[in-house]
């Protein structure tokens, strides 16, 4: 319990950093440090979320990060850009998801991209999810690597409904982060093509997840780069949840991707009626 309480703590602080520079939108940052000081105490005894990362970093990455416990990865080095989703649900039986991909060049010694993924929902029989996808081209020179990929699910007043976070990061190191590999093209082009054909078309939860699934298994050969976390949250309310805006206020913001000829844009989430998920 200790280490988690050192574990929030730092939490809190890189998130309060993060606000002050403008870096996150008020209403993420508030959710994810009132999750952060009230809830996951109580999830890692309770198993209320799971939060899975699928490989390690890349040795270089891993060896510049501290060892201190106290430091969280991501904070405070700078350098690179922030990738920011957000997915705020209050429509009654209605499946609702955005999702964004970011490229980011990073030359110089310090590296410290932020991704993050939060899914919110107050509703009845709804399903909610928010995907970000975030590539981090890093110079072999770098000296300070600390990247930060955070997925936070919050249910709050909710019936029978399913909340999914996905943050999806690669951290590569490259001699030249200017020139773009073959491998992320492809891997943000048909990525992209994803979360469009996700948003456009009646897919359920299930098989959206699916779709997300596919594609980044399809690119194993990234795997050693590869940091994947996810939470989900099914029951009624989540620790330490309070009310949000509706979700009209803005479901999603985030810079898009800086590599030329990579498909960024997407359309608005279109929500659409789904069967319900049971709790």
């Amino acid at each position: 319990m200790e280490k988690i309480r050192t574990l929030l703590g730092t939490r809190g602080a890189m998130l309060t950093a993060l606000l002050r520079r403008g870096g996150v939108p008020y209403v993420v940052a508030g959710a994810v440090l009132l999750l952060g000081v009230s809830g996951i105490a109580v999830a890692a005894e309770t198993g209320t979320f799971s939060s899975s990362p699928s490989a390690s970093p890349p040795p270089s990455a891993a060896a510049a990060a501290s060892t201190d416990t106290t430091q969280l990865a991501g904070f405070p080095a700078a350098g690179g850009g922030n990738n920011i989703v957000q997915v705020i649900n209050h429509a009654d039986g209605h499946f609702r998801m955005d999702g964004k991909i970011k490229v980011n060049q990073i030359p110089g010694p310090n590296a410290g991209p932020k991704n993050l993924a939060f899914a919110y929902s107050s509703c009845t029989d709804c399903q909610t999810m928010a995907v970000a996808l975030e590539i981090n081209l890093i110079s072999t020179t770098a000296r300070n690597i600390q990247p930060l990929n955070e997925a936070v699910a919050v249910n709050y007043r909710c019936t029978r409904c399913v909340t999914y976070a996905r943050a999806i990061q690669y951290d590569i190191q490259v001699d030249d982060p200017n020139q773009v590999r073959s491998d992320v093209r492809d891997l943000t082009r048909q990525m992209d093509a994803a979360l469009k054909h996700i948003k456009s078309s009646h897919e359920t939860f299930l098989q959206a997840l699916d779709e997300v699934n596919s594609v980044v298994a399809e690119f194993n050969g990234l795997g050693a780069y590869l940091q994947d976390r996810h939470e989900m949250a099914t029951d009624p309310m989540t620790p330490g949840a309070s009310p949000l805006p509706p979700a009209s206020d803005s479901p999603s913001d985030s810079a898009t991707p800086t590599v030329s000829g990579a498909p960024v844009e997407s359309p608005s989430p279109s929500p659409q009626p789904t069967p319900s998920a049971s709790s």
